[in-house]
């Protein structure tokens, strides 16, 4: 458990060190009522070895006051040598109403599949409260924490249905008004088997590149304490990807 928060911490150190080139302020502007990104990472090689690496990304907010809606995927292909070795793919689906300046209720939905991770499928649902504990800019920190209930179909073993409770937060720093450096850590507990816990962190630095596209370097990392038997307990993705804006 010690290496899963060193790697996180190392994670964010070597993010925030890329990060100190940018460091002018900028005075803040409400959000725009719709906003969306897709991205994309690729790396190949051909030759003594044959390698393919594809990740494709995209997230769509729409504010709609007092709400806020929000949808997010994520996928990961690796190929090596004709042979397929990584497979992911993520969605969450979040919709919050503003109950005061600050605070926050959300319905949240999370879909996985990880044939890879020993995961077929995995559905999570979240009822809960945010709480935005630091908000002058350059800093943001959202923490929240609610209850749910979590499905997840296992490659071998026992298949997991229970309680949930999760607890994490959402810091962003606005570097300067072309970078940002935000991360996303995450806890979610079973309330049936005190073992069966998991931790996610993503850490990001974007810098804007154009009008439209941006470079984006992010690392993350996710633990679970209780794996599908046969498979680690810690997967790592570090990511170098090109964010288009709109």
């Amino acid at each position: 458990m010690r290496s899963v928060f060193r790697r996180a911490a190392c994670a964010t150190a070597i993010l925030l060190t890329v990060a100190v080139v940018a460091s002018a302020q900028t005075a803040t502007t409400p959000p725009p009522l719709r906003e969306g990104s897709a991205d994309f990472a690729f790396v190949g090689t051909t030759g003594n070895s044959s390698t393919q690496t594809i990740g494709l990304g995209g997230e769509f907010i729409y504010r709609p006051s007092p709400w806020e809606t929000k949808l997010k995927v994520n996928y990961i292909r690796n190929e090596a040598e004709d042979q397929l070795r990584a497979q992911s793919f993520v969605l969450v689906a979040r919709a919050q109403r503003t109950l005061g300046p600050r605070l926050a209720a959300y319905a949240q939905y999370g879909y996985q599949r990880d044939r890879f991770a020993g995961i077929l499928n995995r559905n999570v649902f979240e009822l809960g409260l945010a709480y935005a504990l630091v908000d002058q800019a350059p800093h943001k920190l959202v923490v929240d924490a609610g209850f749910g209930y979590a499905n997840e179909q296992r490659l071998l073993g026992s298949n997991l249905s229970t309680g949930t409770f999760g607890a994490g937060g959402l810091y962003t720093l606005k570097m300067s008004q072309n970078a940002d450096l935000t991360e996303d850590a995450h806890l979610l507990f079973s309330l049936s088997q005190g073992s069966d816990w998991r931790f996610v962190n993503s850490v990001a630095v974007t810098a804007k590149v154009a009008s439209v596209f941006s470079l984006k370097v992010a690392n993350m990392v996710r633990y679970l304490n209780l794996p599908t038997v046969g498979f680690k307990n810690t997967d790592a993705v570090t990511s170098v990807a090109l964010v288009a804006k709109f």
